[in-house]
């Protein structure tokens, strides 16, 4: 029989929250530029009231930084979980850019230990806060695997995470090694469910555990992967997902009633189980609904004549390829360039950053085209 990790619940919480702030800290400095660094790619702010003018904005990132380290030596631990997430919440109102999975992940589950108060003589009170962050951890997958039932996912997101074996391999063996994305979304969903059903537990900690082990390997920082806190965050993942569901993870007294009482259940099963559901029919964002790497993201195309490329500065037009008569500007590589990040996929982001070139190409409306790609249908074979 596997017993696997034997901790408590109270030192699973500390080993977890340890975490959860450490990744925090780490992935914004792997993605320094979009936090206050030096950046020439646009801010999308939420609206045109802003509460700092960029590049100052950097001040929140440490104030916020300097916050989760206090949060991990002092005593209010608490206070400065919610100090800090205030602060997230003004860096996100100023650049949606910010709202990456898994800084989204990270806050959720960590404003969860705000309704946690340390004490580990009430199993019913330290129980619920656990069961809360099991949901949320398990929910990541099971709608990781919801977004790639797409007809895009193994063309595009599978196929460019793959892309290191096709030097490993013959063309036809490539070609069968990939058409086995089919499997990946029920093998998620899988997870997801596994992770919730005691049978079926290590079964899934040990299918995430080898996804996580190859993303570490196929997404590893180069000048392709230029992601470098989405890589880190399967590291992290590791981590957590050992300290949630390994071992014994039930209080003999516990009651499930207590669950229903807290009011941050309802709050997570909303954000997190809930709203992301509405991803299906585009009405909550992809990011918020693990919808990353599913290849069936908003999207757009900005396209611009000669003239206006030769207008651009020379760092930018590195960026524009051939299309048809025309240039489109790839600003997905941009982004990764120069922030090491994914750009939030919706429209009032693109509409950013097509002004933003506009701006400094000097060009007029009519020489630069923005247009909207629609996400393909979901729920459907790949």
């Amino acid at each position: 029989m596997i017993d696997g990790l034997r901790l408590s619940i109270p030192q699973r919480m500390g080993f977890l929250r340890f975490t959860l702030i450490c990744s925090l800290i780490v992935s914004i400095f792997l993605s320094f530029n979009l936090w206050g660094g030096y950046r020439s790619f646009p801010y999308a702010p939420a609206s045109d009231f802003i509460f700092i003018v960029p590049p100052y904005d950097f001040l929140l990132s440490a104030a916020a930084i300097l916050f989760w380290i206090c949060a991990l030596f002092l005593v209010k631990q608490r206070l400065f979980i919610i100090l800090s997430f205030g602060l997230c919440c003004v860096l996100v109102w100023h650049d949606l850019n910010r709202l990456q999975p898994w800084f989204y992940i990270y806050n959720c589950m960590l404003i969860v230990f705000v309704f946690y108060n340390g004490r580990v003589d009430d199993p019913n009170k330290f129980t619920s806060v656990f069961i809360i962050l099991q949901l949320i951890f398990a929910s990541v997958y099971f709608y990781s695997g919801i977004s790639q039932l797409n007809s895009r996912f193994i063309e595009s997101s599978f196929a460019e995470v793959i892309a290191p074996m096709a030097k490993l391999m013959s063309n036809r063996q490539f070609l069968f090694f990939k058409k086995t994305g089919a499997f990946i979304p029920y093998v998620f969903m899988f997870i997801g469910l596994a992770f919730t059903i005691s049978p079926f537990r290590y079964l899934g900690i040990s299918l995430a555990v080898c996804i996580h082990l190859l993303l570490l390997v196929f997404l590893f920082p180069s000048e392709k992967n230029g992601n470098y806190a989405l890589w880190f965050s399967n590291l992290s993942f590791l981590v957590m997902l050992i300290l949630l569901f390994s071992g014994k993870t039930k209080q003999r007294y516990f009651s499930p009633v207590f669950l229903f009482k807290m009011p941050v259940f309802y709050l997570m099963v909303l954000l997190l189980i809930i709203l992301p559901s509405l991803n299906i029919v585009n009405r909550w964002p992809d990011f918020l609904s693990a919808n990353y790497k599913s290849g069936n993201n908003n999207d757009a195309l900005i396209i611009l004549n000669q003239s206006t490329k030769d207008k651009l500065p020379y760092y930018l037009q590195g960026f524009c390829q051939p299309y048809k008569h025309a240039y489109v500007f790839n600003f997905d590589s941009w982004t990764k360039h120069e922030i090491h990040t994914t750009c939030f996929p919706e429209p009032r982001v693109f509409t950013s950053i097509y002004k933003g070139l506009i701006k400094v190409s000097g060009a007029d409306v009519k020489d630069i085209q923005l247009v909207l790609k629609p996400k393909d249908k979901l729920l459907c074979k790949p």
